[in-house]
């Protein structure tokens, strides 16, 4: 009897894909100011109009 050669084929792995990782594990974030900033913008715009007060720059019913 002949002896028959069996052919194995295995499946090649495919490279990794070094940008598919981190984009996997990326999570939208707020697009916007955060409280932290709309906190300081408002601390800045009451120091301005405490300062433009102080000098006669503003009229009392200006401010917001």
């Amino acid at each position: 009897m002949a002896t028959r050669k069996t052919t194995i084929v295995l499946p090649l792995s495919r490279p990794r894909n070094p940008v598919l990782v981190p984009g996997l594990t990326r999570r939208a974030g707020v697009h916007g100011k955060t409280r932290k900033a709309a906190r300081q913008q408002a601390r800045q715009r009451t120091r301005q109009c405490l300062v433009d007060l102080i000098a006669g720059d503003m009229a009392e019913f200006e401010i917001d």
